[in-house]
């Protein structure tokens, strides 16, 4: 598997920029002399200067908050109260049979506030409106800066990962504030932000095997909940499922299901993310009453999955399903390549005739397609290199003067060319340098370790990615804030698993000698 994976062309471009920067003249600079030059500097001390006052500050105001927590008797009694709710539960015939059922201990000795705000956003993210997942994520985040400032911790850095996101968040706002309609550009990088930088919070959080499994558990049951509501949908009917559809080429097709989030497309992309997570917990459970019901939770979301007729995400769970399964256990390919040379034959009709259309350029959704696309190809010759400004509205306010058909658009239906609209080649740049820094840590987790929760788990978010992102080639995946928040989640639990892999090693390196 490790050869296989060696002789891999994203493996061999990896090694290869890894060459060129090894070579480069910038890591030379800063090797030399000249960045002891640069290390002498007034810029370089002044820097150090601000990062010395900022922790003198961080650490004066910890004391103080830690002094107010203390003689707060609000927060005392609230922490009591906390407490024994937590152990009355904890005691109750409904924890005991939870934890037998998920295979999930429920263990509160070290649960900070943060941590359960941000099990919360986890659980609520694909439910409840935006603004209220922005909330959550605003509350977490405050939580957990006080909480590292009170114990005087140092604020988790997920190294090179949290770097570029940071950039992309900066270069975000750029685009906000310089934006041909800021002022609704500068609303969505706000969100944007809040969104990304819960990345930080949800990596410590996650930073044990165990915690990490609760949060896998979470997401899986709020994807179960999610795919009911779907279903009910499709078999007692909607008044909205029929907006999606080319009724002439698919008569037989009476809805597309989207559950709580309010597209059939932005709802497959959801269970994109959410159907490997359930996948790497039915693999490493071990009871069979556990293994029912992740294996009873995975089919739900595949029948919602189908029910919400979406093409695009039906390619991107192929390709998920065949990159799990050659990570997790190669005889497990044969088994689709037969399951999908079987599907016509206990498949319906309907599903079978929306599969293959795929690329039918008489079907009215792939011509529409088609023609934006164009558009924006076209508009991206003049604005492709700058950008025009964050969202929807700048986007159209260009895009109508370039358009085919006088077809109107919200977005261009393809993540990539929306981000070179949206912010040029800089935007789209740093979003491909994240993305890679992401998957190259979820890889070398996978590569590096055992068949544990956390190899498999690290095999599920790296196959997930790569399905969501095969999908962004034909939809805008980012344009439903709550679906942009769970793959920013999805990012961080890769983080996770990666950097709990790195410190088994360490530890294992540590005791060896």
């Amino acid at each position: 598997m490790i050869d296989i994976i060696k002789q891999s062309i994203l493996y061999k471009t990896g090694a290869y920029l890894s060459k060129m920067w090894e070579q480069s003249r910038i890591k030379k600079y800063f090797a030399s002399e000249g960045g002891k030059v640069a290390a002498n500097s007034r810029t370089y001390h002044f820097f150090c200067f601000a990062l010395n006052a900022l922790h003198g500050f961080s650490m004066r105001f910890g004391d103080r908050v830690n002094s107010v927590v203390e003689e707060s008797s609000l927060v005392s009694d609230s922490l009591a109260l906390g407490r024994r709710a937590a152990a009355y539960f904890k005691a109750s015939f409904l924890c005991r049979l939870i934890e037998r059922i998920s295979e999930v201990e429920f263990n509160f000795s070290d649960l900070r506030l943060y941590h359960i705000t941000t099990f919360l956003l986890v659980a609520a993210a694909p439910m409840v409106p935006t603004m209220v997942c922005a909330g959550i994520a605003v509350i977490t985040l405050l939580l957990y800066l006080l909480d590292m400032i009170r114990r005087k911790e140092a604020l988790y850095s997920p190294g090179t990962v949290g770097f570029w996101v940071v950039l992309l968040i900066v270069i975000f706002g750029f685009f906000a504030f310089f934006s041909l309609t800021p002022k609704s550009s500068i609303r969505i990088w706000i969100l944007y932000s809040a969104f990304m930088l819960f990345i930080f919070p949800l990596i410590k959080t996650a930073l044990s095997a165990d915690r990490l499994c609760k949060i896998a558990s979470i997401m899986t049951f709020s994807g179960l909940l999610v795919s009911l509501l779907g279903i009910y949908q499709r078999f007692f009917g909607d008044n909205f499922g029929h907006a999606w559809l080319d009724k002439e080429m698919f008569e037989s097709i009476t809805v597309r299901v989207y559950s709580t989030l309010e597209n059939p497309n932005v709802l497959g992309e959801y269970l994109l993310l959410a159907m490997p997570v359930c996948a790497a917990l039915l693999c490493t459970r071990r009871t069979w009453l556990s293994r029912f019901y992740y294996s009873g939770i995975l089919i739900t979301m595949a029948v919602c999955m189908i029910f919400t007729q979406s093409r695009g995400c039906w390619l991107g769970l192929i390709l998920s399903a065949a990159v799990f399964a050659l990570f997790v256990d190669p005889r497990l390919v044969v088994l689709e390549i037969l399951a999908l040379f079987a599907l016509p034959f206990v498949m319906p009709e309907s599903i079978i005739t929306r599969f293959t259309s795929i690329g039918n350029v008489n079907d009215s959704s792939t011509s529409y397609r088609l023609f934006i696309w164009l558009g924006t190809l076209n508009m991206l010759r003049d604005f492709g290199i700058y950008g025009i400004g964050l969202g929807s509205d700048a986007y159209n306010k260009i895009y109508p003067f370039y358009s085919y058909s006088a077809i109107k658009a919200p977005h261009a239906h393809n993540i990539y060319l929306q981000l070179l609209c949206e912010t040029g080649i800089t935007g789209l740049a740093a979003f491909l340098a994240t993305i890679w820094a992401a998957l190259k840590k979820t890889l070398i987790a996978v590569v590096e370790s055992e068949k544990t929760f956390t190899g498999v788990f690290a095999s599920a978010v790296f196959a997930g990615l790569l399905g969501f992102l095969l999908q962004g080639a034909f939809d805008y995946v980012w344009y439903n804030y709550r679906v942009f928040l769970i793959f920013w989640s999805v990012v961080a639990l890769g983080v996770s698993a990666g950097s709990l892999i790195g410190k088994s090693k360490e530890d294992a390196l540590c005791r060896q000698q």
